[in-house]
């Protein structure tokens, strides 16, 4: 059994006659029907009617060429992806990606790129503080999205936003009506809702976390949105996350001179000594191009 073989099928069921197939796949009728012939006989069914006006497919031979379509698709991908690559094409793109960002307007960018080269494959690793830079550092991506870049030679890099970050607290603490004048000496014994570091060897950073106080540590921001929004603890939050909270009155922003809002700058970054493939970088200023302005 060959992939002509299949072709050859796929043409007679899709044309609907041997003749009209021959056309379609350049060969001569006769020889079409001596290809089918022998892939019947190689099988031991019989994969179509030849009776009627136009040849049928028999339940077996349905059986068939529904299993052959897809072998013909995967081919054809197979094909398509050998094109790609010897064009200079990269097979995979891996980006780091803080998670303090939107990331609508990055997957937006995603499927941009992916209309011009849709056989690369695309990889977002969500890491919190230093582990958007230990993955770039360690070959695991090829850009980051990062709020923890420190310069560095071997890097380079362009500011692409700030993000703004401001505490909350439930609407049903006890805190929240005190928004304006709180001080972080009344929230000592007050459990803060902390994201973890995601790097596994770079040093693990820590943000905006009350010496001494309870702590509970979670994964996402998500996570940490939940939580106190349910009603434990507080935390420090992307303002971004947490605008319809605040709006549905669900969190309470803390406005004291002690909980000032503050802005995490947001780098582009990549390796400055290797190579760069078409799809890296178009991915790479299109990334630039993005609104922040209008998704934080």
């Amino acid at each position: 059994m060959t992939l002509e073989q299949l072709k050859y099928l796929q043409a007679i069921v899709e044309q609907g006659s041997f003749r009209a197939a021959a056309d379609v796949v350049f060969r001569s009728q006769s020889s079409l029907s001596i290809s089918i012939q022998k892939l019947e006989q190689e099988l031991g069914i019989q994969l179509l009617e030849r009776n009627g006006y136009r040849p049928k497919l028999t339940q077996e031979g349905k059986a068939i060429y529904e299993k052959s379509k897809q072998l013909l698709q995967k081919s054809q991908e197979l094909k398509d992806l050998a094109v790609h690559l010897t064009a200079g094409c990269e097979a995979e793109l891996r980006l780091a990606i803080s998670c303090i960002l939107p990331i609508e307007p990055i997957v937006s960018v995603l499927n941009h790129v992916s209309t011009d080269y849709p056989q690369t494959r695309m990889s977002m690793l969500i890491e919190n503080l230093s582990g958007t830079m230990e993955r770039l550092l360690d070959d695991d991506a090829d850009i980051a999205l990062t709020d923890s870049f420190e310069p560095n030679s071997n890097l380079e890099s362009l500011l692409l936003t700030e993000i703004d970050f401001i505490s909350v607290v439930p609407s049903t603490s006890q805190w929240a009506n005190q928004a304006d004048n709180i001080t972080e000496q009344d929230l000592e014994n007050e459990t803060i809702i902390v994201m973890r570091d995601t790097s596994h060897h770079s040093k693990r950073i820590t943000k905006g976390i009350l010496e001494g106080a309870p702590q509970w540590l979670v994964n996402d921001f998500s996570t940490k949105q939940q939580v106190i929004c349910s009603g434990k603890g507080w935390g420090r939050m992307p303002l971004h996350l947490v605008k319809e909270d605040i709006a549905q009155g669900r969190l309470t922003m803390l406005t004291s001179d002690d909980f000032p809002t503050f802005r995490v700058p947001i780098h582009l970054v990549r390796k400055t000594h290797k190579h760069t493939g078409p799809v890296e970088q178009m991915l790479w200023s299109t990334l630039q191009k993005i609104d922040w302005q209008t998704t934080a």
